[in-house]
């Protein structure tokens, strides 16, 4: 009899836990398709979310399988929020993987001995740009790089579709700056220019960052030229996205990859668990699991189907003016619709004490620093997700049925409110809680928001209105139609699993 060749695939999300999420139920699905060995190198704050999450994707009998699954925390004396993913403790991890010798868990202490087999390939976070170079640097063309592409596919364009590094270059150039912060002018320099891509409608530059730019320029600036050089350089990307959501996206950037002749693209996506854990296991990943399924129970009971809305900007992020959120609450409040809050998001702002002692008075709404996302959208009572936009809660909120109103801060999320309001015709975007640059005029529909606190407030009223009533039906009754075609995207014969099989052939 011949022995099973097993492959070893390594696997690094950065600390994002949108980006680590859905690797986590890529990795089950993993070993469930083909003889792969995974090692999953995390960071020591997410190692028990991990262990977590895996195991939400197994049914009983399937131990044997989710053993494959090495779950091993990397320690690096780095900021907790190091985006980069701890370039230094991967490198060594990456050094010892390929030398057989064990590695030890930074968080547990646990040994993990060598393999049988060595490395294969490593898929690496597009965050985490260092790494690529390590595997380069110690395994040579050996190994196969595959680029994490946890985003929507239309963000491709953003910083991969062109030659950005070329760009920044000539910036330096002109100006006489650094590379690094020619690389911000590039990406952050907002002037009204009109900006475009194979998949997105045409806008101004300072659209795509309604909140002010919120994410940290002078660490983002190299790496998103990196991120860039990586798309060229790499055999590859796997993204969390699925292949019919966005068929132009998909098109778009598979005939790229076809022009540069080499390297794929493998959609994976939608990625939500479904073992027989989902439900249970994501309970004691919450805060407060237990007591919002039964508030979701008491609202059916006593308010009936879809009459709960939830609230969430998800793990990262949250509005520049805080002001703008308490005022949806207060119109939530006003109108007496029952809520849901997620209020754990790492960048989130400290809940004032009246707004606290006004929910309280209030008794119709439940607030949690983490809830059970993919329970939640799937009970009867939830019936509209406010959101940011975030592409992982459009997959769970589109698989789960639930209609969106979406409000962009940043990264893909203003691209995704565009498509999911205007394109698909699913959603809501509000426009009135943008700030800052994000307060200039919308070029394809010429509207120019106020951006007050009472211009928020009546915006809020009036899309509530709406989804409460008959236009929401609608696009309630036309998200049905996607959630079905991204719901068989894993069965037996659907696209993301014939992608990932393919993506396993690959190396």
């Amino acid at each position: 009899m011949t022995a099973t060749q097993f492959k070893h695939l390594v696997v690094h999300p950065t600390y994002f836990w949108g980006h680590t999420r859905p690797m986590c139920t890529l990795v089950a699905r993993i070993v469930k398709l083909r003889p792969v060995h995974v090692t999953f190198l995390t960071l020591p704050s997410l190692h028990a979310r991990v262990q977590g999450e895996v195991v939400r994707d197994f049914q009983p009998g399937e131990e044997h399988l989710a053993s494959r699954i090495r779950i091993i925390a990397i320690e690096e004396n780095v900021a907790p929020n190091q985006m980069s993913g701890a370039p230094g403790a991967f490198k060594a991890a990456w050094s010892q993987l390929c030398n057989d010798q064990p590695l030890i868990c930074a968080k547990t202490g646990a040994s993990f001995e060598a393999l049988p087999v060595r490395p294969s390939a490593a898929l690496i976070d597009f965050f985490a740009v260092d790494a690529f170079d390590a595997v380069r640097e110690v395994s040579g063309e050996a190994v196969k790089r595959y680029t994490w592409w946890a985003a929507s596919s239309n963000s491709f364009w953003l910083v991969s579709g062109k030659d950005n590094a070329a760009a920044a270059h000539a910036e330096a150039a002109r100006t006489g700056k650094p590379v690094e912060e020619a690389a911000l002018d590039v990406f952050f320099t907002l002037n009204g220019r009109l900006v475009n891509s194979p998949c997105t409608p045409t806008m101004h530059d300072y659209e795509r960052h309604p909140q002010q730019v919120m994410l940290p320029k002078e660490a983002f600036g190299e790496i998103l030229l990196r991120i860039g050089r990586n798309t060229y350089t790499t055999d590859g990307i796997v993204t969390i996205d699925a292949a019919e959501y966005q068929p132009e996206a998909t098109n778009a950037i598979r005939a790229f990859y076809a022009e540069r002749g080499s390297g794929s693209v493998f959609y994976a996506g939608p990625l939500l668990p479904s073992g027989a854990k989902a439900v249970s296991a994501e309970k004691t990943l919450s805060q407060n699991g237990t007591g919002i399924m039964d508030f979701l129970d008491e609202k059916l009971k006593s308010v009936g189907e879809r009459s709960v809305l939830y609230l969430s900007f998800g793990s990262l992020f949250w509005p520049a003016n805080p002001a703008t959120i308490w005022a949806v609450i207060d119109v939530l409040i006003e109108k007496n619709i029952p809520f849901v809050m997620s209020h754990g998001s790492s960048m989130a702002s400290p809940m004032p004490d009246d707004i606290k002692a006004k929910i309280e008075a209030y008794g119709n709404a439940i607030v949690s620093d983490w809830v059970p996302q993919q329970a939640l959208l799937d009970h009867p009572a939830t019936g509209w997700y406010l959101m940011h936009g975030g592409h992982n809660g459009n997959m769970e909120s589109i698989t789960s049925g639930v209609p969106m109103i979406v409000w962009p801060i940043d990264a893909d999320q203003p691209l995704n409110a565009v498509y999911l309001s205007e394109e698909l015709n699913v959603a809501y975007e509000l426009i009135e809680v943008r700030n800052g640059c994000g307060l200039g005029k919308i070029y394809r529909n010429g509207r120019t928001p106020v951006g007050t606190i009472d211009a928020v407030k009546e915006e809020m009223r009036g899309v509530l209105d709406q989804a409460f009533g008959a236009d929401g039906a609608e696009k309630r009754a036309r998200l049905q139609v996607l959630r079905k075609k991204l719901q068989v995207a894993w069965n037996e014969d659907g696209i993301a699993r014939r992608e990932v099989g393919s993506f396993l052939d690959d190396f």
